[in-house]
């Protein structure tokens, strides 16, 4: 009785953990450039079964095996496009393909992201809504003038024609180090490349959640989050039976 408490409490907490993935992909359906969040499980130690007494075939000998539940082991994130959208501002941009947004902190310290919701502050620096400065070459703000011009290389041209600054973007080969920080900004120790995306002034990338989908799979966690739930109290209906016959 022991390994069905156990087998339901480890069914207990993965299932939780899946439901609070999804409740946060769902509270950011409207996120600009957001990635959506997936967890993925893995079993815990199996145990052979021994049938004493009961006839076991050659073929089946010794693979007999008894589970220990599941366990969330680590979130992983789906960096799939999300929907392009157009917004006509001069200073959103989206990336379509691969690639992220560099910015840096005060410290000079680098993030990513794909959010390229972006406005200008008083010096003429591309600001990301988390504060932290758009990291651009060979930037000169004080020639920034109104309108702009953002080709798909990232090149920023001012009103009178003059080059003034080019936006890279950024990608890893390996995004499984990467560090989701909040603030739709992303960090790792991995060295950049050079992304091959192209950039779209006027556009914000969407989040990539399936509203539809979301709702689907938490039903599905629900529904299994019940299950292991029964099974405790299974488990321990059945141990104070026992109990209560040993009494007698």
């Amino acid at each position: 009785m022991l390994k069905v408490l156990w087998n339901g409490r480890s069914g207990l907490r993965s299932n939780q953990n899946r439901l609070d993935v999804i409740t946060n992909n769902i509270n950011n359906v409207d996120t600009t450039g957001y990635k959506k969040n997936d967890l993925s499980f893995q079993d815990i130690m199996y145990e052979k079964l021994e049938k004493q007494g009961v006839p076991i075939s050659s073929q089946n000998r010794g693979k007999l095996l008894q589970g220990s539940g599941s366990r969330a082991e680590k979130i992983v994130r789906d960096f799939k496009q999300g929907f392009i959208s157009q917004t006509d501002s001069e200073t959103d941009i989206a990336i379509e393909g691969k690639g992220f947004f560099r910015v840096k902190d005060s410290q000079g310290r680098y993030y990513y992201t794909r959010d390229g919701a972006f406005k200008i502050d008083g010096k003429g620096n591309f600001v990301h809504s988390s504060g932290r400065l758009l990291d651009i070459d060979k930037y000169n703000p004080s020639n920034l003038s109104f309108p702009i011009s953002i080709s798909e290389k990232g090149e920023i041209v001012n009103s009178k024609g003059e080059l003034v600054g080019e936006i890279n973007i950024y990608d890893f080969n390996d995004k499984d180090d990467i560090i989701s920080l909040g603030d739709n900004l992303f960090q790792t120790n991995e060295k950049p490349i050079k992304a091959n995306g192209i950039l779209k002034q006027g556009f914000l990338e969407k989040s990539n959640v399936d509203i539809a989908k979301e709702l689907t799979d938490m039903l599905i966690t629900q529904r299994a989050f019940e299950l292991n739930s029964r099974t405790v109290k299974s488990g321990d209906e059945m141990w104070q039976m026992a109990n209560n016959l040993r009494n007698k």
